[in-house]
């Protein structure tokens, strides 16, 4: 017994590492985008409708891939994603290679470097997914929330080690870090090639109360999505802010945001593995993110342009940290299967993020004399989400000892 609880800790900390991986490949190419403009001789606008067209594709890909997973097995599934990824990452290097030696020019590659965002996307939709559904059919079902805990401090750790990884290959050359975007997912691969087969998760009748989700959860996915709204409107006014209420350079802002930004997600990890994880309650998790993203964010804005608002940032920060596994575990609860579960989950945080960004790069030109005006509006909505949540909960559980009465 203690030996096969000993092997699926093994098999979910290979998992939290894929988890890792993505997240680090991720950091290692926004930290790139300053030298791929200069080296390559791409505009940042192209850049950034290539990351664009990637994150779309990450979007609408997550859902299906969770699907598969529960019909044929975590293992093959996450193995083609990874593959497939792999291989366009691969393509995506070679053409920035050389665009860099001039051997390609932007109207030439543009293209080819739309393509193999696209089938990177496409691909790469599988990593969470399937890791989050696999990682809770090897674990206990009592510890559903350190687990989710588990991989989403694993996410933060591998953000937080992206700028890291890039610096010592830089010393060998401007683009040497893009190696790094093929050698984690290869990494990631190998990984996964050495976990055990998973199985599917289709039952052979499935009854009509689980083909849809009660308004609980569609109250937790709400609060999913607006969370990521809220981090990605953060994460884009974070340089503009800088520069506008810090009078700091571009060069010193774009510094600064990345330092903060490995900052924010390792002080993430650190709290979801030092006190998330202890946590046996996922309702408690949630409410303390909740109240910690409301709290944070009335302080951040309170505090904007003056060193308190460091303050109001960590506890915003350790806000998302107790919220993301909180509302997930939450949802692992549900009758529903894993891989469809969490790939609309993966559909909400993707489509928050995109949401965000937009979002937060307008409402900034339009108000710059209220730069987190969009961040109260989602963070508000996600308490009213919450207090909805909650009571759906508490009145189910009523109904559930008056049933058992």
């Amino acid at each position: 017994m203690r030996k096969s609880q000993n092997r699926s800790k093994n098999h979910q900390r290979k998992i939290n590492m894929v988890v890792a991986s993505q997240g680090a490949a991720q950091v290692v190419l926004l930290t790139q985008i300053p030298l791929i403009v200069e080296r390559c001789g791409l505009s940042l606008a192209s850049i950034g409708g290539l990351v664009a067209l990637g994150t779309f594709c990450l979007m609408i890909a997550g859902p299906l891939w969770g699907e598969m997973g529960d019909r044929i097995g975590r293992k093959p599934v996450l193995l083609a994603g990874l593959i497939g990824a792999l291989l366009a990452q691969c393509l995506f290097v070679a053409l920035l290679v050389a665009m860099s030696q001039g051997y390609l020019e932007e109207s030439n590659a543009l293209i080819a470097l739309a393509i193999s965002r696209i089938i990177y996307g496409l691909n790469a939709a599988a990593i969470y997914p399937c890791c989050q559904a696999w990682a809770i059919d090897l674990g206990e079902e009592d510890k559903r929330l350190s687990i989710l805990s588990g991989l989403s401090a694993a996410a933060n750790l591998g953000r937080g080690l992206g700028p890291l990884l890039a610096l010592p290959a830089l010393l060998a050359g401007a683009l040497w870090p893009l190696a790094w975007l093929i050698l984690l997912p290869l990494s990631a691969l190998l990984l996964t090639a050495g976990l055990p087969k998973g199985e599917s998760h289709v039952p052979e009748v499935q009854s009509p109360d689980n083909s849809s989700f009660p308004p609980g959860a569609i109250a937790l996915f709400a609060t999913a999505l607006l969370g990521t709204v809220s981090v990605g409107q953060l994460q884009v006014v974070m340089g503009p802010a800088l520069q506008d209420l810090y009078g700091l350079s571009a060069l010193g802002a774009s510094s600064t945001t990345a330092v903060l930004l490995a900052a924010v997600a390792i002080c993430g990890f650190l709290v979801q593995v030092g006190l998330v994880r202890k946590l046996k309650a996922p309702q408690m998790s949630f409410m303390l993110g909740v109240t910690s993203l409301c709290t944070g964010t009335i302080l951040l804005s309170s505090t904007l342009g003056s060193l308190f608002a460091a303050a109001g940032l960590l506890v915003f920060v350790v806000g998302v940290a107790f919220l993301v596994p909180g509302y997930s575990a939450l949802l692992s609860q549900l009758q529903q299967r894993g891989g469809r579960l969490f790939g609309l989950l993966s559909l909400m945080h993707t489509g928050g993020y995109t949401i965000g960004f937009a979002v937060g790069g307008w409402l900034y030109e339009k108000e710059p004399q209220q730069p987190l005006f969009g961040l109260l509006i989602s963070v508000s909505l996600i308490a009213l989400f919450a207090v909805v949540a909650s009571l759906i909960g508490k009145r189910k559980k009523m109904r559930q000892a008056q049933y058992d009465c």
